[in-house]
């Protein structure tokens, strides 16, 4: 028997290598086909890409005989989001930012008293508050007031008080890190929400002839006003300092101008109908008529009509959290 040439034995060799070849490629096809799935791959965030049991079908048209791809699943909230839900600038009212406190046991009432002594950072008042447990305090700053929104000074110094209240008192920082930008962005939404419920009723009395400075202080005296001197005059609310109504000189042309600072009053309503009346008995006594900023004559059915106004008024502040007439409110708007 001849022995097999050199040609022989590399075509021997090449058959066995290519069967080798095809044997591999058929089990890695089986093995791609046993662990796809049919809802395909995954991209970024974890979305899931259409399946397609044709390769040239297109990506932006996914086969409707396929199953139901799975649900997206979210992305990763930014830190700014994740902090919202237990963000402590949910404080006492939507326009305050609060940084919480707790102790071991009860409060003590002297490290609440020092916390009261923080009253204001900037222009911003602070108030501290209880609770809701017997082992909890809190310090909220407005983020806006009429002096302006709470701005990165204040904010930094109202942060860092409250780090330094917390080591001396010995107690535990409860809320989350504060995010600056967010702060910020929050404080102008707050100026500007203010803005739109601060309110300040005035009208004006006109006379033909100015009656003499005598005649004026006669009549406020007897309208049981007290004197500011230099021809102002005020309403003070029974058992306070604080001032229901104002009595000043007028301008362009006005013999009077009589005002009421609606968020620092209590009962706005009963304010306005007491300083109507205190108009009126000016008004008889010096002759003129009321008017508005318009210069148009007030009437009764008028100044109804701005009496309702000033209910609905009271019920957004009150709505809002701000009480007229309480401190805080007072405090905010000054």
């Amino acid at each position: 028997m001849e022995t097999p040439g050199w040609d022989s034995l590399w075509v021997a060799l090449g058959l066995l290598a290519l069967g080798l070849f095809l044997a591999v490629a058929f089990h890695s096809f089986i093995e791609l086909r046993q662990h796809r799935k049919p809802g395909g791959s995954r991209g970024f965030f974890g979305r899931a890409l259409p399946a397609s049991s044709n390769d040239d079908a297109s990506l932006f048209e996914p086969n409707p005989s396929d199953e139901e791809p799975e649900a997206p699943v979210a992305p990763s909230a930014p830190a700014l989001d994740q902090r919202a839900e237990a963000s402590p600038l949910k404080g006492p009212t939507p326009f305050e930012l609060a940084i919480e406190f707790e102790c071991l046991g009860r409060m003590p009432e002297t490290t609440l008293e020092e916390l009261r002594t923080v009253r204001r950072i900037g222009s911003k008042p602070v108030r501290c508050m209880e609770g809701p447990g017997f082992h909890q305090a809190c310090l909220s700053i407005a983020l806006a007031g009429r002096s302006g929104f709470l701005n990165l000074l204040e904010l930094d110094e109202f942060s860092a008080r409250c780090e330094e209240l917390a080591g001396s008192l010995e107690l535990t920082i409860t809320s989350p890190p504060l995010d600056a930008s967010e702060v910020i962005r929050l404080a102008r939404q707050a100026e500007q929400r203010l803005l739109e419920m601060d309110a300040q009723v005035q009208f004006s009395l006109v006379t033909d002839r100015p009656p003499s400075l005598s005649a004026i202080e006669q009549a406020a005296q007897y309208a049981g006003l007290s004197a500011w001197g230099e021809g102002r005059f005020f309403m003070q609310e029974q058992g306070s300092d604080d001032v229901v109504f104002s009595v000043l000189p007028g301008d362009e042309g006005a013999l009077l101008g009589f005002m009421m600072d609606l968020p620092r009053v209590q009962e706005p309503a009963e304010a306005w109908s007491a300083m109507v009346e205190v108009a009126k008995v000016f008004q008889q006594s010096l002759g003129g008529q009321l008017v508005d900023e318009r210069n148009a004559v007030l009437d009764d059915m008028a100044f109804g009509y701005i009496a309702q106004q000033i209910q609905d008024r009271t019920r957004v502040f009150v709505e809002a959290g701000l009480v007229p007439g309480e401190d805080f409110t007072k405090r905010i708007f000054t």
